[in-house]
């Protein structure tokens, strides 16, 4: 129900709701405003034609004038239509002056009625879609900041860095980023999305180290139903799911040489085959990939295809490890104290010897090792002055804390292969691969 007729002679909204209903579908009728705005809270009402005289001897207008200027407060994105009697043009540029979209004069040809809403209809669609867009525009900005507060810094490194962002960002140039883990790789892919043209699609991150071979197809391509055992219905793949926006391919080092290939095979011909179907559907996506090793090891035919390199290698980005950029820890420490403040409703604050040993640390866990850090100091309201070793040795009085730390002691050992970690901590890849989502590591 998108049209409401707002009239005090029931004839005449008897005669609106015939001429309109055929072309427009149902019409909501009232006998006066006074119900109209709550009616605006809860249905979709795009147009609303509406007499402007409701009390018996009036003719000057003033009442439907100043509901117009209390609807358009409500939702000036609706159309109203007035109604005015033969002779009365001079309220009617009022009307319009206070917001009002058209006017018709009574008696009406139902020509003229239908083409007046239609008009009124088209234009009310067009102001809420500039709306959307508008209100989706500030999200994304607010975003954007919010992601750069992460990763600039005042190091030259990540000024380099931020530079070759502002550069290839609104391009769709194929990117990998490389460096440490817990450096902000994907942070870093999240901003360059929300920097981009696309940023109003779909920003779809795949960690292939956390795919097992058997799944890598069905995962990726998506597949039919009947494809295999447990396939009971159709599925889109995440290539498919980033259509037209951004795909990440996380950890793209970690992919053995023959899912390397098939990977390939799908972005040379920009399209994916689902497993069990045979048509190809065509995707366009803004490819980002990272990987924790560096290029060194990328340029390696034995341990990656080259071809692949050169596909997602438009674009080459290495994050400096944090201990290399000590100026960028104090801002840092700033960010994630507000962040963590809000979230516990604290006002803990560190001292000037803490925030100097923080700076002195060496963080062999990069941004995320002193994220969790600062999480956990204002957790604890922890006054102590900061010591790396405390990591392991203060004494946690939950669970959480403790099978949090041991994850993070144990994939920081094995430089981040999730195979190894799993098979030390005695559970499996896809146990762990949840875990380590549930602690944000």
């Amino acid at each position: 129900m998108e049209i409401l007729a707002v009239d005090d002679d029931p004839l005449l909204l008897h005669t609106i709701s015939m001429v309109l209903e055929e072309p427009f579908g149902e019409i909501q009728t009232l006998e006066h405003p006074g119900l109209a705005l709550s009616l605006l809270d809860h249905t979709d009402i795009k147009v609303i034609l509406l007499d402007l005289n409701f009390a018996i001897g009036d003719s000057d207008g003033a009442e439907g004038l100043a509901w117009i200027k209390k609807i358009k407060e409500a939702k000036p994105n609706v159309s109203i239509i007035v109604l005015t009697a033969h002779g009365f043009l001079d309220v009617a540029v009022k009307a319009l002056k206070q917001g009002a979209t058209d006017f018709l004069e009574k008696p009406f040809a139902n020509e003229k009625l239908v083409a007046t809403v239609q008009a009124a209809l088209n234009l009310a669609n067009s102001q809420q879609a500039l709306a959307d867009v508008s209100s989706n525009r500030d999200l994304l900005i607010h975003q954007a900041n919010r992601l750069s507060s992460m990763v600039v810094g005042k190091s030259k490194g990540m000024e380099q860095v931020m530079n070759m962002v502002s550069k290839v960002a609104h391009t769709d140039a194929s990117i990998l980023i490389t460096g440490a883990h817990g450096t902000g790789k994907e942070v870093l892919a999240r901003l360059i999305h929300q920097q981009s043209a696309r940023a109003a699609q779909p920003f779809v991150n795949v960690d292939l180290s956390a795919i097992t071979s058997s799944l890598f197809e069905s995962t990726l391509f998506g597949h039919v139903k009947g494809a295999f055992t447990d396939a009971s219905e159709d599925k889109a793949g995440m290539m498919e799911g980033a259509n037209l926006g951004t795909l990440l391919l996380d950890e793209i080092s970690s992919l053995s040489l023959d899912l390397q290939s098939k990977l390939l095979a799908a972005l040379q011909n920009r399209e994916v085959n689902r497993v069990g179907e045979h048509r190809p559907r065509a995707i366009d996506v803004r490819l980002i990939s990272t990987s924790h090793k560096p290029m060194e090891m990328l340029s390696d035919a034995s341990q990656f295809r080259q071809d692949l390199l050169f596909r997602i290698n438009t674009v080459h980005i290495e994050i400096p490890p944090l201990r290399n950029r000590q100026e960028d820890i104090k801002p840092l420490t700033e960010h994630f104290l507000a962040q963590f403040n809000r979230k516990y409703a604290k006002a803990f604050d560190l001292t000037k010897k803490q925030v100097r040993e923080l700076e002195d640390y060496h963080w062999p866990g990069n941004v995320r090792e002193l994220k969790n850090n600062i999480e956990r100091m204002v957790i604890m309201d922890n006054d102590d002055v900061f010591d790396g070793t405390d990591k392991t040795q203060v004494q946690a009085d939950n669970l959480y804390e403790l099978e949090k730390r041991k994850i993070e002691e144990i994939m920081e050992r094995h430089a981040g292969n999730i195979s190894r970690a799993a098979a030390e901590l005695g559970i499996g890849r896809n146990t762990l691969y949840r875990k380590m989502k549930k602690y944000d590591l």
